[in-house]
């Protein structure tokens, strides 16, 4: 997706006003009729929202967490770190926590997995656990993304056998299972010949095993493939005797299955050398070639298989070709459904702050779901008081973007702080958090934003005990079992005293757990704050109300945030007229609207609070809307927007028609305002004329469709 670029024109034969009812309207600016009947009954379907938007989801790095199993610390080898990977007292080596402590009894809520079922989450991220190149430099594999047997478990964290365990036992307690797993790299082995700087396809084309040049990315996707030589690399790759036979599966100890270009120049990269070039000296693996994408869909699907696994994070997703999701997936997809793993998910780590940007991999690239690094910008600043709530509000409006023909509503994974940006409490202390007490009631308030604003929460291990780090990376990758680290043990906290010699599992009601459990209780107990739709009402200064609908049964919320030092008084517009409201989360009092639906809300300082209003919204009958279309402000992309004359929340699906086609076919439906969808030019001939309408659902479940409008979206 090209960006910032306008050449894009557009021509919009008229705007009119939706007819009532659900049939013709008096006048259309196009001589297509809306759909009616069957088709407008189709059409008009509530936005579905997959089985990842009720999840809440735990983070965790398995050597950090908690040492089950002593005799594994050095993964089976001997002698110093160098050899072994093992220094505890060292921040950037393996620590000995393992799958046996992260498991833990299964019953016992004071470690291991039903410690964070207590803790009120619904799934687990693992990081990557196949076996890894132990060391790399100054530093060990600790973390899993270093890979070079993908078949089996590492044994610095114990045994296939002890991941089985693992996953059987997260299952009975009703957690999820979600591996990280790694498809743009494996360990370093490969050594390039004549320096590791990057040198690109026009400098160095692609040569077959005959010498004769091609183009990578013209086969990305394809089922063909030129044959190779090790001899024709863009650098002669060079592997030591005894690492010729490392990593597994056997293919991957073939030279020509990477691309051998050299380093990543963050700096300088063009795309190709972001999709091929080596990830900080990690060997980049030939994606484009189908017979890799079919070897790592059977290396992770055999995972799958043999372990029931609930869905994938996936590691450098950005980093991918352009076509390597739209092959792998499916056949993911299919491994799953194989093994019986109903509404398996797999969302990928594309860090980009750039909404328009980040949905480009999601539209263009066919990534299923990504996670919310500009939201995370947007809470972080919030919540530590260096901006106000426009940057949220926009950022949950930028939904459109990733609104498809599927009919599922965009719900990505959202977060605070991670393994390589630094801690939830350091992030919201960069930005102006303060200290003490100040510092906990922010932290407060943003795991209060990740819990009741769209999405599935996640929440990196160890934030639920207060540890803030000194910064990202291996600063803020902490043991929860007592550490040996020094200046951890010496780290000041957030709710609680340096931890000392002592265990993080003893802090059991630490402030940030216990509101973790409540804000988890809240979200079982009221399923809208995880399905329904949002509806952005105040975003003012420290000051963000939304509305969040439960279609079912037709009632409203409303999410309340100040993140000011002082009381804020506000007035919003909701959809519930004439109506008391009970407040069922945080420090304030009930509150009532009026008979046009608008209520003043008192906010006490540095606080969140929802209230759910005591009567259901009432029916308003079929919708009446404008529809409009016009050139996007950041992308060549047409954006459709419906505007309604009703104060009821709906579900709008905007459809487009071609001159010959017989039916509509969805673009994407949206049931937050403001509703719209994108069109986008590249999926039509130039010059194209084509049809575009709106089916409306009302709340009460009427149905309408707006007069069509005759658009020429102009490439």
């Amino acid at each position: 997706m090209l960006r910032f670029a306008r050449s894009l024109a557009l021509a919009v034969g008229a705007v009119v006003a939706l007819g009532l009812g659900g049939g013709a309207a008096t006048a259309t600016p196009d001589a297509v009729s809306p759909p009616s009947g069957a088709e407008l009954e189709g059409l008009a379907k509530p936005l579905q929202y997959s089985a990842s938007a009720s999840q809440r989801i735990y983070f965790v790095m398995p050597d950090r967490y908690a040492n089950g199993d002593p005799a594994n610390d050095r993964g089976g080898a001997t002698g110093l770190r160098a050899a072994t990977g093992y220094d505890p007292a060292d921040i950037g080596w393996y620590h000995g926590g393992d799958l046996k402590g992260l498991t833990g009894t299964c019953t016992d809520t004071r470690t291991g997995l039903a410690r964070i079922k207590d803790l009120g989450f619904t799934a687990i991220w693992i990081a990557p656990v196949v076996v890894q190149q132990w060391v790399q430099g100054d530093s060990a594999a600790y973390h899993g993304y270093w890979g070079l047997d993908f078949t089996k478990v590492d044994p610095h964290l114990g045994t296939d056998a002890d991941f089985a365990a693992f996953a059987d036992c997260a299952h009975r307690l009703g957690l999820k299972v979600y591996l990280d797993v790694v498809v743009n790299h494996t360990a370093d082995v490969i050594l390039l010949a004549g320096g590791s700087s990057y040198r690109g396809p026009k400098e160095v084309p692609y040569r077959d095993c005959k010498g004769r040049p091609f183009s990578a990315q013209r086969y990305a996707g394809g089922k063909t493939f030129p044959c190779l030589s090790a001899r024709y690399q863009p650098r002669q790759p060079l592997v030591l005797p005894q690492n010729r036979t490392l990593k597994g599966p056997g293919w991957l100890n073939d030279v020509t299955r990477y691309h051998n270009r050299g380093d990543i120049d963050f700096s300088s990269c063009s795309p190709v050398c972001f999709e091929q070039g080596d990830f900080f000296g990690l060997d980049d693996i030939f994606t484009e070639q189908p017979f890799v994408v079919s070897g790592l869909a059977q290396v992770w699907g055999d995972w799958i298989r043999r372990y029931k696994i609930d869905g994938f994070r996936v590691d450098t997703a950005k980093h991918m070709d352009r076509a390597f999701f739209r092959s792998w997936v499916p056949k993911i997809q299919a491994a799953a459904r194989a093994a019986g793993v109903a509404d398996f998910e797999i969302f990928g780590e594309i860090f980009e702050t750039d909404t328009a940007e980040l949905s480009s991999f999601v539209r263009d690239r066919a990534v299923p779901n990504v996670i919310d690094f500009p939201l995370q910008d947007a809470l972080m600043r919030f919540a530590g008081g260096s901006a106000g709530a426009k940057g949220i509000s926009s950022r949950l409006g930028d939904d459109d973007y990733f609104r498809g023909p599927n009919g599922v509503a965009p719900t990505p994974p959202t977060f605070l702080g991670n393994h390589d940006i630094g801690r939830a409490a350091l992030k919201i202390k960069e930005q102006g958090g303060g200290e003490g007490a100040e510092l906990l009631s922010r932290d407060l308030l943003g795991h209060s934003l990740l819990y009741l604003l769209r999405g599935a929460p996640v929440v990196y291990y160890g934030d639920e005990v207060g540890i803030i780090g000194r910064g990202g990376d291996k600063a803020a990758r902490q043991d929860l079992f007592p550490t040996k680290v020094t200046e951890w043990q010496a780290e000041t906290r957030v709710g609680s005293p340096p931890i000392g010699t002592g265990s993080s599992f003893d802090l059991a009601d630490h402030p940030v757990a216990a509101h973790l459990r409540a804000l988890g209780a809240l979200r079982d107990t009221h399923p809208a704050l995880s399905t329904g739709a949002s509806f952005v009402r105040v975003a003012q200064q420290g000051t963000l109300v939304v509305s969040r609908i439960d279609r079912e049964a037709r009632r409203e919320y409303l999410a309340a945030f100040n993140a000011a030092e002082e009381p804020a008084t506000v007035t919003v517009q909701t959809a519930t007229p004439s109506s008391s409201w009970t407040t069922l989360f945080g420090p304030g009092a009930a509150a009532t609207t009026t008979a046009n639906g608008r209520a003043t809300l008192s906010l006490p300082p540095l606080s969140a609070l929802l209230y759910r209003a005591d009567s259901a919204l009432p029916s308003r009958g079929a919708a009446r809307v404008t529809l409009r279309a016009a050139p996007d402000r950041f992308t060549n992309l047409v954006r459709l927007t419906a505007t309604p004359t009703t104060a009821d929340p709906l579900s709008v699906t905007f459809a487009v028609r071609r001159a010959k086609a017989a039916r509509w076919k969805p673009l994407g439906i949206d049931d937050g305002g403001p509703y719209g969808v994108f069109l986008d030019p590249r999926r039509y001939k130039r010059g194209e004329r084509v049809s575009v309408v709106a089916a409306v659902r009302a709340s009460d479940g009427s149905i309408s469709a707006s007069p069509v409008l005759s658009i020429q979206p102009r490439r």
